[in-house]
């Protein structure tokens, strides 16, 4: 994953917060890692980083600072230390119920911030392509009751769904850390993704690739042929009518490969893969110049993520043969 940096700040500063140590630790890891990212620029915004006291003043220091200050998004680091893989907390729980007391002996138990109900991060992780990201973090709906949670939960009562904002729990131990909050920071800022359907035509055990035309974006590289799902479609709906309209080829789909997220920078890409069969039609191109029936994935040169396909619809097809 490539990671887009540029020179100059133009626009709004994406907010980064840690915590200082507390209870038994003599260092807090999301301090580290918020001072380490203090000025970076990532998408054309410049981090802009501090680290709280364990406190009812850390707790509220970014909600005071929403009422002078907007941010392009905000990620709350905190220390996870009985998790082996970093946390992406989508939910903010309306509970405050100390294990143990705060840096300032602020011992709250069981007891409501708001009374409004529980919150939810202003972010996407669908269209994260979480599977990819450094250090293999997992999706948690479970902040705790302690700081972490307040600081969250008091920054969602302030800022609009359209603030990217979510808490990021660091384990003790981590290979790269920092890698792994500029991914979140980068999947915050990109664009939302854009559902496209991808057919796998399957004959006679291979499969159907594309060449992009010298006329259409992307000119000479290979792809599965399909498009943008029209409103209300599904992926087999999007697959039998962009087949259609680029082949004039009738299909029917088969199962699903998966779905793979890819950045071309403007725009980001959630393709929806699915086996087709021909029911019908002669083949004729609209908007690719050469087709190939290929057996593994490095007959061509791929658009993207599609060398990714091509090598899972090769073993698929390889296991097939193997049970047949």
């Amino acid at each position: 994953m490539e990671v887009l940096f540029l020179k100059h700040n133009m626009a709004k500063p994406v907010l980064v917060t840690g915590f200082e140590p507390f209870g038994k630790h003599t260092v807090n890891i999301s301090a580290e890692v918020a001072k380490d990212l203090d000025g970076l620029e990532i998408r054309g915004h410049t981090i802009q980083s501090h680290v709280l006291s364990v406190d009812y003043d850390g707790a509220v220091f970014t909600s005071n600072l929403l009422n002078e200050s907007n941010f392009a998004a905000i990620i709350h680091l905190g220390l996870a230390e009985n998790s082996s893989n970093p946390r992406i907390e989508i939910r903010a729980k309306d509970i405050l119920d100390f294990r143990i007391p705060d840096n300032s002996g602020r011992h709250v138990r069981n007891t409501p911030i708001s009374g409004a109900g529980d919150l939810f991060s202003t972010i996407k992780p669908e269209d994260w392509d979480i599977d990819t990201m450094i250090d293999s973090p997992v999706i948690s709906q479970d902040a705790g009751e302690y700081l972490c949670n307040e600081t969250l939960y008091r920054t969602l009562l302030k800022i609009d769904e359209n603030t990217p904002c979510f808490f990021l729990h660091l384990p003790l131990q981590q290979k790269d850390a920092v890698g792994l909050v500029l991914q979140c920071i980068d999947r915050m800022l990109r664009p939302p993704c854009i559902d496209v359907g991808a057919g796998a035509i399957i004959l006679d055990g291979k499969f159907l690739a594309a060449r992009r035309a010298p006329s259409e974006k992307h000119a000479g590289w290979w792809e599965f042929p399909g498009g943008k799902f029209e409103e209300g479609e599904n992926v087999s709906q999007c697959l039998v009518r962009e087949i259609s309209e680029e082949l004039e080829l009738d299909v029917i789909t088969g199962e699903s490969i998966g779905e793979w997220i890819f950045d071309h920078g403007d725009v980001v890409v959630r393709l929806h893969v699915m086996e087709c069969f021909v029911t019908g039609g002669t083949m004729k191109l609209h908007v690719h110049d050469k087709v190939q029936w290929c057996e593994g994935p490095d007959e061509v040169d791929w658009l993207g993520p599609d060398r990714d396909i091509a090598a899972a619809i090769s073993a698929k097809l390889r296991l097939h043969r193997q049970h047949s």
